[in-house]
């Protein structure tokens, strides 16, 4: 089992949030779903403890997950893929200026938009980027493809390819877009 520590800073105040103890795939799940999808920074990582601190507006989260170390290796594993995403910042901030552009009626260029849109696109196109990392994609045509999907779409298609093993990302991606000019 896991433990989940939560606490939250906002406004000069500090809010204990708990804890619970879970199965590691829920700590995943939290991890990625909670943290790290909206733009979480690992401030600690020790094989059996991990931290990550998350700003969103005004408040700042830290969650710790504690464990032993057979119990945190899946959070380990993709925290590894995580912080390789990081650093393809020009991967990333393609996936990022996608995402923006996919928001209707010219919004994604409006300041607050990206201010407030800035570390969930971030997270999100890092865990695009990381998923495909552990996945096994290493093509640049498919990995340009993948950071055009969204996370649901990234994950169909890399199904679609499970089941039709000759069809890469982007073969899968020309083969199911839609021609929004048609």
């Amino acid at each position: 089992m896991i433990r989940i520590s939560m606490t939250r800073d906002r406004d000069r105040e500090h809010f204990d949030q708990g804890s619970r103890m879970v199965e590691p795939m829920s700590a995943l799940r939290t991890l990625v779903q909670a943290e790290l999808a909206f733009g979480g920074e690992i401030v600690e990582a020790t094989g059996t403890r991990l931290t990550v601190v998350t700003r969103v507006l005004s408040c700042v989260d830290t969650t710790i997950f504690e464990g032993a170390a057979d119990e945190m290796a899946v959070l380990n594993q993709t925290v590894l893929f995580y912080l390789q995403a990081c650093q393809e910042r020009d991967t990333v901030m393609e996936g990022v200026l996608a995402d923006l552009a996919r928001i209707p009626n010219g919004q994604g260029g409006v300041p607050l938009i990206i201010n407030l849109a800035a570390p969930m696109l971030m997270g999100r196109n890092r865990l695009a980027l990381a998923t495909m990392m552990a996945l096994g994609i290493s093509e640049e045509s498919d990995i340009a493809a993948g950071m055009l999907m969204g996370m649901d779409n990234l994950l169909a298609a890399y199904q679609l390819m499970q089941e039709f093993p000759g069809m890469s990302l982007a073969d899968v991606s020309a083969a199911t877009s839609v021609d929004m000019a048609a």
